[in-house]
């Protein structure tokens, strides 16, 4: 029996994932900090606002704590990070079709001046990473009410 890779013509994601990876290796830093850069893979990722926060998630299966970097630096938030392959050289069996991907990766965030550095937080849980991103007072939504003059 031959296995034949199925590719979905009409969302060509992954080409454009590898063409992505491509142009930064040729231009490496030379795209701005809110560019996605990366060399093996790129994890996906939301950003959600909250009336208090900002909720980042960036999905990471089979990426470890151990292997996992979060830094914060002038307001850009840079997660890198590895997933390492699983598979063994040499082993018995062999690949028919391997389309998990592999390697080193790096997500780089621009943040507003409004969250507090100080009170960040990240969990990983079930290859899901979520960043807790607390606005600042200053910068949580208010009712303002509006009074007569006397």
């Amino acid at each position: 029996m031959s296995l034949t890779k199925y590719t979905n013509r009409l969302v060509p994601r992954h080409d454009f994932d590898v063409l992505a990876g491509r142009m930064n290796r040729i231009f490496g830093d030379a795209a701005p900090a809110n560019v996605v850069q990366g060399s093996g893979w790129l994890p996906n990722a939301s950003v959600q606002e909250f009336d208090n926060e900002l909720v980042l998630s960036v999905e990471l299966p089979g990426v470890g704590e151990d292997s996992l970097d979060i830094a914060l630096e002038n307001n850009v938030l840079t997660i890198s990070g590895e997933k390492r392959a699983e598979h063994e050289t040499g082993s018995e069996g062999k690949y028919h079709l391997l389309e998990r991907t592999f390697g080193a990766f790096r997500r780089v965030f621009r943040l507003p001046g409004t969250v507090r550095a100080d009170a960040i937080t990240a969990e990983l849980e079930n290859g899901l990473l979520t960043v807790r991103l607390p606005k600042a007072e200053e910068a949580r939504a208010r009712k303002i009410e509006v009074g007569r003059r006397a």
